[in-house]
């Protein structure tokens, strides 16, 4: 990661697996969209895709709350 970059703007370190059991996480990649507030608003399980951020992820941050 340092030699091409950190694209991630907050990385989280679980080294006891407690933060990862009470967000549900279960598989990897998994991406979380969380409010300033610490809220998970949308949550999705594997890659993120071109279609994927599309259809699910943009219109969410752009609406500025989850949508269904």
């Amino acid at each position: 990661a340092q030699r091409l970059g950190d694209p991630y703007a907050a990385s989280l370190h679980d080294p006891e697996g407690r933060i990862g059991i009470d967000w549900g996480v279960y598989g990897v990649p998994e991406t979380f969209l969380v409010s300033p507030e610490g809220t998970v608003l949308w949550k999705a399980t594997g890659p993120l895709t071109p279609a994927i951020i599309q259809q699910e992820l943009l219109p969410r941050l752009e609406a500025g709350s989850p949508l269904s």
